[in-house]
């Protein structure tokens, strides 16, 4: 695998049942991320980027395909795959699931244990305003504090994969505008995905796909 290849995905598919329905929500997919490459992923509502995010984190078993992270295969069950995920990919997940009774601070930092990683979330809070409310538990904080405290989780191990499902969802403008500065920043050492439906948002990408009925397109 080249050096600079941080995910390879091979032919994955993934198919679910919606009542009585059955649905490729992953079809085939090919896709290669690459250090310090900014991504974007686009679609409609249901074409399955939130399924795909899950597949290519460990999350999620395909139905058929694989997946290999800095060259080693990602275990297709998502407990044996934990240790992985942990060391090298960061997840904002569009409602993150942050631990009730840990404050900001601590939900960060409870799988890290570099010696870094608390002035990495002090730099980081303070870029996206959150630097006062570390000490904050998440019922304390409305949905767009509690989506800036996952990007906080998501990015203080210094991941060298960072997967983010509509990372400005329930931001202003000028929140998700200094949201997006973080994430491409950390490209500077990783590969980063983005699915948003806001277009905006990827002015700056290298590269932007779309998953129409769980197939990659290129955007022109």
């Amino acid at each position: 695998m080249a050096a600079d290849v941080v995910l390879r995905a091979r032919d994955l598919a993934l198919e679910y049942r919606d009542g009585t329905r059955r649905v490729q929500a992953v079809d085939g997919v090919d896709l290669e991320l690459r250090r310090g490459e900014f991504v974007g992923l686009v679609g409609p509502s249901g074409s399955g980027k939130s399924s795909l995010l899950f597949l290519l984190a460990g999350l999620r078993a395909p139905d058929r395909g694989s997946v290999e992270l800095l060259g080693q295969p990602v275990p297709r069950r998502a407990d044996e795959s934990a240790a992985l995920r942990r060391r090298h990919v960061g997840i904002l997940f569009q409602e993150p699931f942050l631990v009730p009774y840990l404050d900001v601070r601590e939900n960060a930092l409870v799988h890290v244990a570099d010696d870094g990683a608390s002035a990495r979330l002090v730099e980081l809070a303070r870029a996206v305003g959150m630097e006062s409310m570390l000490g904050e538990r998440p019922h304390r904080l409305s949905g767009g504090e509690r989506q800036r405290a996952g990007l906080l989780r998501a990015l203080v191990t210094a991941p060298e994969l960072v997967l983010a499902d509509e990372p400005t969802g329930n931001l202003d403008s000028a929140t998700g505008a200094a949201v997006m500065d973080v994430l491409r920043r950390s490209t500077r050492r990783a590969a980063l995905l983005v699915v948003t439906h806001d277009p905006s948002m990827l002015a700056h990408a290298d590269r932007v796909l779309r998953l129409v009925d769980g197939r990659l397109e290129v955007v022109d």
